[in-house]
């Protein structure tokens, strides 16, 4: 078992593991919700040698990690319901189980011959794929029946030595932030079903989520910040930007936020503004209409690059708004600058004209926030 350390050498560390695994072996590795074990789902001695770690008897599914929606029909069948999670949940931390096309190894695919589909949003997982070729498994790092491991020293932790020795490498990240293993969502039939809860659950409708707590909400802030960064990268990116990004119009991304009161609007707004460096507290503007924070941003997102960037994340509540001049006295319009990202809470309040002129300055999100009961909220992503 050979350990080696992925901040100290990314490329190299990736190669290694690329070759064990292509070699029929067993790695661990980071991914965006625990550490994972991955072989290759197509070798006979590595799907073997990842049963018997596992203690996993064979029928019962282990999902596999693919780039995109392309690899992933390689392997599975997509319907309706898939061409649509594809589409807005992907890439994140979901599981999808379709219909299986009888491609990998016996033990990958379930008894009844589904499979479950992983487009992780994670740097690490992606580009391994990528080395390798092909799809990698994307099963947590324990024991069937066992907790899922967040760093390796947990890991290896209640390890026999026979079951040490089984591994081949361990790409070592440090730890990992406690988020909860991937919600699996099932959709061979019409109805879509939840199999599993992790940090993001969805509802009956495709784009939209469950929330039962603050927290859950965050969680919920973090993926639809992530997701809008990667559709317009150039907002934070400090490195140079490549064609694809210089043919994209360089606007400011706003959130605007529906909803009645005490559905999770200002719980969203601060966890935006705590990912993009602010410091200070954030409360609701209610009665200054909005607040303003300049930060440099430390957000670890793949796609802006290395370093930090100063930029604006702006606040608003327009709860007490009545009027279209109430807007322009504070030239509304002005505030939203190339590198800003905004909440706008209320914005119903500022009257169609007045959307029409900011949609045309700036990427919008429109989401909506409803009351289900007094731990439940629904929050559903228009367009």
């Amino acid at each position: 078992m050979k350990i080696l350390d992925i901040k100290n050498n990314y490329q190299k560390v990736l190669a290694k593991a690329a070759k064990v695994i292509k070699a029929g072996g067993l790695v661990v590795l980071p991914s965006d919700t625990v550490y994972g074990l991955a072989v290759d789902p197509t070798s006979k001695k590595g799907v073997k040698k990842l049963l018997v770690f596992k203690n996993r008897w064979t029928g019962k599914a282990i999902s596999i990690a693919v780039i995109n929606k392309e690899m992933a029909m390689e392997y599975v069948k997509i319907n309706k319901n898939g061409e649509n999670i594809y589409a807005n949940l992907l890439p994140g931390p979901f599981t999808i189980i379709s219909e299986g096309k009888h491609r990998v190894e016996k033990g990958i695919e379930a008894e009844n011959g589904t499979l479950g589909i992983r487009i992780p949003d994670n740097k690490c997982m992606i580009d391994l794929i990528r080395l390798v070729g092909g799809p990698i498994t994307a099963t947590s790092a324990n024991l069937s029946g066992r907790r899922p491991n967040y760093s390796i020293t947990s890991f290896l932790r209640p390890l026999s030595t026979k079951k040490k020795e089984m591994i081949d490498l361990i790409v070592d990240a440090g730890k990992l932030p406690k988020n909860k293993p991937s919600t699996v969502i099932d959709i061979t039939e019409s109805e879509i079903k939840i199999l599993r809860r992790g940090d993001l659950v969805t509802g009956s409708v495709i784009q939209t989520f469950i929330s039962k707590s603050e927290k859950e909400t965050e969680k919920i802030a973090e993926f639809l910040l992530h997701k809008s960064l990667k559709q317009n990268p150039s907002v934070l990116r400090t490195a140079p930007l490549d064609k694809r990004e210089q043919s994209l119009k360089q606007k400011p991304i706003v959130f605007l936020l529906s909803g009645d009161l005490g559905c999770g609007k200002t719980v969203f707004s601060r966890k935006i503004g705590k990912l993009l460096g602010v410091k200070e507290k954030i409360t609701s503007p209610t009665f200054v209409i909005y607040s303003e924070y300049k930060t440099l941003t430390p957000y670890p997102f793949p796609l802006t690059g290395q370093g930090e960037k100063v930029m604006t994340f702006l606040h608003m509540d327009l709860y007490k708004i009545t009027t279209e001049r109430d807007l322009e006295e504070i030239k509304f319009l002005d505030l939203f600058s190339k590198n800003t990202i905004g909440c706008i809470e209320w914005p119903e309040n500022m009257g169609r004209k007045m959307l029409e002129k900011l949609k045309k300055k700036v990427n919008l999100i429109l989401i909506n926030f409803e009351y289900k009961n007094a731990n439940t909220r629904q929050i559903t992503i228009k367009n």
